[in-house]
């Protein structure tokens, strides 16, 4: 297992945060606009991050809170390489701590579900659906 640490600051490249998500396939690096990805670094109150011995940028979280009523994870991604390391339970153990006593929510997708549920996190005995909607720019 690598050691690794979990930083919560702001002190991410856009084009770190293109790669990663990229490395994920979440789009190709050159599909993320560098302002975009400042705009969303500059809105969420949390963002926590891991890099490897070399400087990398292998794990990402960003989330949403009131720090009373809600919590909701933007985004939870860690470089494949680097998966299966607790990378991804650290930074969401982040998240947890520093909202004791908020629910905190997050849309995963279909096959990371056992993730969060491994976690503690658990299905809503009415279950709910995700909505989204992007309007033109």
């Amino acid at each position: 297992m690598s050691s690794f640490k979990v930083i919560s600051d702001k002190n991410v490249a856009p084009t770190e945060v293109a790669n990663l998500m990229a490395s994920v396939g979440w789009g190709k690096e050159t599909n993320y606009n560098a302002a975009e990805i400042e705009r969303s670094l500059s809105a969420y109150p949390i963002i926590a991050y891991c890099r490897d011995s070399d400087g990398v940028l292998v794990g990402y979280l960003s989330a949403f809170t009131d720090g009373a009523f809600s919590t909701f994870v933007g985004e939870l991604v860690v470089r494949p390489s680097h998966q299966h390391r607790g990378i991804g339970s650290s930074l969401l153990a982040h998240v947890v701590e520093k909202c004791r006593g908020v629910p905190i929510y997050a849309t995963p997708f279909q096959e990371t579900e056992a993730f969060f549920l491994e976690r503690g996190f658990r299905m809503p005995k009415r279950l709910m659906s995700v909505v989204s909607m992007r309007n033109a720019a």
